[in-house]
């Protein structure tokens, strides 16, 4: 099958064709987990994946790794290559200024306190028996996968929660996703929220919908501002490996777990509305000097600084 073979269908045919990849993928990658769990481990693949079995943490990581590549990684990929002669251009890498990457980060980590803001904001939101059940099941999960002393366990976790979703979800929900979306609905707004949304909304955690919500917005104006999904990638992945350094240092004894409300309605919430204050107006800058470079090419003037 050649490159590009269903670059004609329309957008919803090719996210028809993309839900089908993710389905079929997922799939096979998830019969080779709950295979190797038990070669390996010798455990219930069923019951790592439920949540049910958190004594064996490298089952766990292990069927982690392989769902982040089966459902996301991996369809991008092969669908892109389905959907366009030039794959690698059609999933967004496109070259940008590694000061545009420093910035970025810089976005994310003052944003800490205003993501704080958001959730303890989502938390005042009532919830279900069931919900508050599937709460605590993901608390107890994170803090089962993430909080070590061991400096190579972190590394290990820094892959798997850094690295692989900040690929995988980043090729999915804005590579493909929000870019077909903008194109459908000839709005970039609508394209990037409704991104946001089910980027948000597959992680069923319902108490982090609102935070989530919200980097998954930032995270696709970045990439229609900039062009690159290098950046949303970078954003992504500083992000989650924050937490998981926080988790690494919680496992030390080094911080307090009260760091997590430090913006929130709780503790410091003027920190939360002055950090999201804040990164508007970096987001905003990023944006400013794009539409000048831009500007400065279309009138053959030079963009060099």
């Amino acid at each position: 099958m050649e490159h590009g073979s269903f670059e004609s269908k329309s957008v919803i045919g090719k996210m028809v064709i993309l839900g089908a990849i993710i389905f079929f993928s997922s799939v096979v990658f998830s019969l080779v987990g709950l295979l190797l769990l038990g070669l390996i481990f010798g455990v219930s693949g069923v019951q790592v994946v439920l949540g049910n079995n958190l004594s064996n943490i490298n089952a766990l990581k292990l069927i982690q790794s392989l769902q982040t590549i089966g459902i996301f990684i991996v369809p991008a990929i092969f669908s892109a290559f389905l959907f366009s002669k030039k794959p690698w251009h059609y999933l967004g890498f496109q070259t940008v200024k590694f000061n545009t990457i420093l910035k970025t980060l810089l976005i994310v980590l003052i944003a800490l306190p205003g993501i704080n803001l958001l959730a303890s904001i989502n938390q005042l939101f009532p919830m279900s028996d069931w919900m508050v059940e599937m709460e605590e099941k993901a608390e107890a999960l994170t803090k089962a996968f993430l909080i070590t002393e061991n400096f190579g366990v972190y590394l290990i976790n820094i892959f798997i929660i850094a690295i692989l979703p900040a690929l995988g979800e980043e090729l999915i929900f804005r590579g493909i996703l929000q870019r077909r979306l903008v194109e459908l609905t000839r709005s970039r707004w609508i394209g990037i929220i409704i991104a946001a949304a089910l980027f948000s909304a597959i992680h069923m955690q319902f108490q982090g919908f609102i935070p989530r919500f919200a980097l998954g917005v930032a995270f696709g104006y970045l990439l229609e501002v900039t062009g690159s999904i290098w950046v949303p990638i970078a954003a992504h992945f500083f992000n989650n490996a924050i937490a998981a350094t926080g988790y690494m240092l919680l496992g030390m004894g080094t911080v307090d777990e009260r760091i997590e409300d430090i913006g929130g309605l709780s503790d410091l919430w003027l920190l939360g509305l002055v950090s999201l204050a804040v990164t508007s107006l970096l987001i905003a800058s990023i944006k400013r000097k794009f539409e000048r470079n831009s500007e400065l090419k279309q009138t053959g003037d030079s963009v060099i600084e």
